[in-house]
């Protein structure tokens, strides 16, 4: 692994050293039941909770707003299903957008079994969302409890949507708003002044902390259903046993992005559009997926290449040395192709090839550079071979 140049930050990050020491130093301490009452599990409570605070200046929310759970679908599922549920008898709505991670939009399906509504915002071909489609959408539902579920950045193709005038269109018309902020967690301001989001969903490990512990930012007096039962570990909204440790680590990460945001961010912007500006030059017929948004993720470039075998180029780039995705992680080896990119009308031809570049802090201009000789050579073997 130590050889690979790994350029796949969007689907997990790998854990930091200062995370690593972060939760080093808490081990002995921070490894017991958090809920026990004796001098070992206060302790660990005591770290837990520092933790929680942590992460709640970072989004200008209150302690006692931030929730642990096991990662970013479990809070996405929360959110949804717990708002869905807690108000059935009163046939609420779900508002999301045709990109949404499979979290969201699967969550939101299963609400509908059980009786809730779904309406699915469509997006243009950046993979945006027109605010005047929600603003209709949330006029002809004035008077039924309401929640809006749009993500601020995707993770397929780094669109960012225009969370501040969603936000203001939900809560004028007496809608709740969630948000999956996994991917632009950490590289983003997300804190409430900026958009006063309801709930907001996070995990650790797409910002260089452990996989496994996620948070839900939910406002006080939400009002949310549990999915899980038997305990009352976070107030109840996801009980079982506490990662103390783990949250340590999540903390430490999110420390580490929004100090490092100022300088970070411009590095990633110039490699992704130096790269960008490489592939539209020598490899003929490439598509950028999103560029004409009016905001991408710094950190994220996607790809489309017509006339190229998508198995193909993958294993090429992996043989090479080179750590790539064709996007989510989580819809990996199904048939159907990315539904992002059905959404926004893009590859839908059998030869249409996707590669998505995410980078991270560890990333250097030179990994880089070799990644795009890799890619540049990798599409011309496999398109000479799918044309013979």
């Amino acid at each position: 692994m130590e050889s690979m140049i790994y350029l796949d930050h969007a689907a997990s990050s790998p854990l930091r050293p200062e995370v690593w020491q972060a939760m080093a130093e808490v081990v002995g301490t921070a490894d017991f039941n958090a809920a026990s009452m004796h001098a070992c599990g206060r302790g660990a409570q005591e770290i837990l909770e520092r933790a929680r605070s942590d992460i709640a200046e970072a989004v200008g929310a209150a302690r006692g707003e931030v929730f642990f759970t096991a990662g970013g679908t479990a809070s996405d599922n929360v959110a949804i299903l717990g708002f869905a549920r807690r108000r059935l008898a009163e046939k609420p709505l779900l508002v999301t957008a045709a990109i949404e991670h499979k979290a969201v939009l699967e969550a939101a399906r299963q609400a509908t079994r059980e009786g809730a509504d779904l309406e699915v915002l469509p997006v243009d071909e950046h993979g945006q969302v027109e605010p005047a489609s929600l603003d209709a959408i949330l006029e002809s539902a004035a008077g039924r409890p309401t929640l809006v579920s749009i993500m601020w950045a995707n993770n397929e193709v780094g669109t960012i949507q225009a969370i501040p005038e969603l936000v203001e269109i939900a809560h004028r018309r007496g809608a709740l708003f969630h948000s999956d902020a996994v991917q632009g967690f950490g590289k983003l301001d997300m804190r409430r002044d900026t958009a006063p989001v309801d709930m907001l969903t996070a995990t650790a490990h797409k910002l260089g902390g452990p996989v496994g512990i996620g948070v839900l930012v939910c406002r006080r007096g939400t009002g949310l259903e549990p999915l899980v039962f038997g305990g009352t570990q976070e107030r109840g909204v996801w009980p079982g046993t506490q990662n103390p440790v783990g949250a340590v680590g999540f903390a430490r990460a999110v420390q580490l992005c929004v100090a490092e945001r100022t300088s970070h961010i411009p590095h990633f912007v110039a490699m992704r559009d130096s790269l960008a500006a490489r592939f539209l030059e020598e490899i003929p017929g490439l598509v950028i997926h999103a560029g004409g948004a009016a905001q991408r993720l710094p950190n994220l470039l996607s790809v489309g290449i017509p006339a190229c075998d998508q198995a193909t180029l993958l294993v090429a780039l992996d043989m090479a040395g080179v750590a790539v995705s064709s996007g989510s992680a989580c819809s990996s080896g199904t048939a159907s192709g990315s539904h992002v990119l059905n959404a926004m009308g893009i590859g839908n031809e059998e030869d249409y090839s996707v590669v998505r570049l995410s980078f991270g802090p560890s990333t250097s201009d030179e990994e880089v550079r070799i990644a795009g000789d890799a890619v540049i050579s990798a599409v011309a073997s496999a398109r000479t071979a799918f044309a013979n």
